[in-house]
């Protein structure tokens, strides 16, 4: 009877606990995993935990891939110049690649991080919207991260499925009311506010809808009347700040692009024209060269700003 009773009870917990985990996917599983992981990462370096999932979802075939299995590399960082760690051979895009190990999957998703925020070629991200996860994903296609054609749409379709934009909300406090709390409210990493200029769409309608004067709206922007904006050009509702200022943020610079202005770079990091010519103690009127270095933060150097 002790022994029917003993093998009853082990037959009940096989049919409990394992069966609650199988019953998961293995997709559901790893954002189970390493949510708390990607949530630490945006409050350090500004990406939104829900592109960070993705990927790692995407890139280490749910966490099942060789190479996150035993190099513990979740994002198929290769080795590039200067990684002094642990390597290991996969075939990629080219046979035996050499790619990035890991003690841990946690020093990947660090790695990750300081990956994107060191590179230049990812500036443009952080001035996205954080809670924008759609132009993350087609800005890391923009700048190179994949070759895949849909590499964009793959982590759309992830997030939007996983709902993994919940995660991005517990770093970023939900507008409440007011012009914040409009749905085509957008913001830049330092919380200036704008909206994007959309087909048909004069200033004239925008201030209406936003119960602005054209001159506020022109002020907001460092803008005269001679200024025609384009479907798609950032309006700033709110008004912009004096610098990048994020905490945390190795980002601090930027180059000069073909074809930009001053301006341009003020719209693009939400900082006042005014100030941006302060932080680089430029002369008024001046313009910098193609590839220029562009200083977004004025504390460093010694600058006070309230």
């Amino acid at each position: 009877m002790r022994k029917l009773f003993l093998w009853a009870s082990a037959l009940l917990f096989i049919a409990s606990t394992p069966v609650k985990a199988q019953s998961l996917s293995p997709r559901k599983v790893y954002v189970e995993a390493y949510s708390k992981t990607a949530v630490k990462e945006m409050k350090r370096s500004g990406i939104p935990a829900s592109v960070t999932l993705a990927q790692g979802i995407l890139e280490s075939g749910n966490g099942q891939s060789r190479l996150s299995t035993e190099g513990n590399n979740h994002f198929g960082i290769k080795c590039h110049d200067g990684w002094n760690g642990k390597t290991m051979f996969v075939d990629d895009d080219k046979p035996d690649e050499c790619f990035r190990v890991y003690r841990n999957p946690n020093q990947s998703f660090k790695d990750h991080s300081d990956f994107l925020t060191s590179r230049s070629r990812y500036d443009a991200l952080f001035a996205l919207d954080p809670r924008d996860y759609a132009g993350w994903a087609r800005g890391l296609k923009a700048a190179g991260y994949a070759t895949s054609p849909t590499y964009a749409e793959k982590l759309v379709k992830i997030i939007e499925e996983e709902s993994l934009y919940l995660y991005d909300q517990q770093v970023i406090k939900p507008f409440a009311k007011g012009i914040k709390g409009h749905l085509r409210y957008k913001m830049t990493p330092n919380g200036a506010g704008y909206v994007l200029l959309e087909e048909g769409e004069s200033l004239e309608a925008l201030a209406f809808e936003f119960a602005l004067k054209i001159q506020k709206i022109l002020d907001l922007n460092d803008a005269t009347f001679l200024w025609a904006p384009q479907v798609g050009d950032r309006i700033y509702i709110i008004k912009k700040k004096k610098e990048l200022k994020r905490k945390l943020r190795e980002i601090t610079t930027c180059r000069m692009n073909e074809g930009e202005s001053t301006w341009d770079v003020a719209q693009r990091y939400g900082i006042q024209l005014e100030a941006l010519y302060k932080i680089n103690a430029w002369p008024i009127g001046y313009q910098p060269g193609i590839g220029e270095l562009i200083r977004l933060e004025g504390a460093r150097l010694g600058m006070q700003t309230p």
